[in-house]
């Protein structure tokens, strides 16, 4: 027979199991919720076409920031390859659940979508996200690629997010015949996205913006940067894709850790009488 003491720990044991679990999934869900990863899709029928669509995590994402490590469903994008398009916009983004959010996202200028994998397939390896990219800052005089139109900087925004909140932004550069790296302005900060040419070695495939917060219309903003003359292609900016992910209320995680440690705290003095 149990003691009433010890009875009592054990359920308080089983209790503080059942809401450290509780936690986790919370958490997990937490992060698949608030997880929007985007990528382009540019259908491009030379030799076998492709590339598969991109699921699952991306290693760099995920190094730079863990709650990206949630990842599953992406949204693909569509776009006509080689066709200059102006002001593309996409609505009602699924999160990494595949659930619709309500988000959209749009791009303010000119641009030219690109599908290089079916050229060089074996150039990307694992990295077929970076094969598709929408291209700025180049040709401007015509004479190359589509010919002029494509514009020097474009500017993009994401809206329907919850108002006032903090999010962690990894954008993503690309793999192509040159390296054409381009900057990326988010809140006042600017960082250079890595792009890689064919052959070279593959570092991080983007930069994470951290504590970005959406407006009180719940929105986020950006402008992306062609770095050097637009004369030819050699400065064109090569965007593919990116990964948005809210980040839980510090107050949030204080109150998880407090609560647990509590019934754990109270479970061991129960089991030292």
């Amino acid at each position: 027979m149990f003691s009433s003491s010890r009875y009592r720990a054990r359920h308080l044991y089983f209790g503080a199991t059942a809401l450290t679990l509780l936690m986790l999934a919370g958490t997990q869900s937490l992060r698949a919720d608030g997880l929007i990863s985007v990528a382009f899709n540019i259908p491009n029928s030379f030799g076998a076409g492709g590339p598969s669509p991109v699921s699952g995590p991306e290693s760099s994402a995920t190094s730079a920031n863990p709650l990206f490590g949630a990842a599953n469903d992406w949204n693909h994008l569509n776009l006509n390859f080689g066709v200059l398009t102006t002001n593309p916009a996409w609505t009602n983004l699924v999160n990494s659940a595949g659930a619709a959010t309500g988000v959209d996202f749009s791009i303010t200028g000119t641009v030219l979508p690109v599908n290089l994998y079916p050229f060089n397939p074996s150039a990307y390896g694992l990295n077929t996200l970076l094969s598709q990219f929408v291209g700025w800052n180049s040709c401007t005089a015509g004479g190359c690629g589509a010919g002029a139109g494509e514009s020097t900087s474009i500017s993009w925004t994401i809206s329907g997010l919850a108002p006032n909140t903090t999010y962690n932004m990894f954008v993503y550069g690309a793999i192509a015949d040159q390296s054409r790296s381009f900057d990326m302005t988010i809140a006042g900060t600017t960082i250079n996205v890595p792009t890689y040419a064919y052959g070279s070695p593959i570092g991080p495939t983007g930069v994470n913006f951290v504590n970005v917060v959406s407006n009180s219309q719940g929105d986020i903003s950006g402008v992306g940067t062609g770095v050097g003359s637009s004369v030819g292609t050699m400065n064109e900016a090569n965007w593919s894709g990116f990964q948005l992910v809210q980040v839980p209320e510090p107050s949030c995680l204080v109150l998880l850790g407090t609560g647990l440690f509590g019934l754990l705290g109270t479970f061991k003095k129960k089991l030292s009488r």
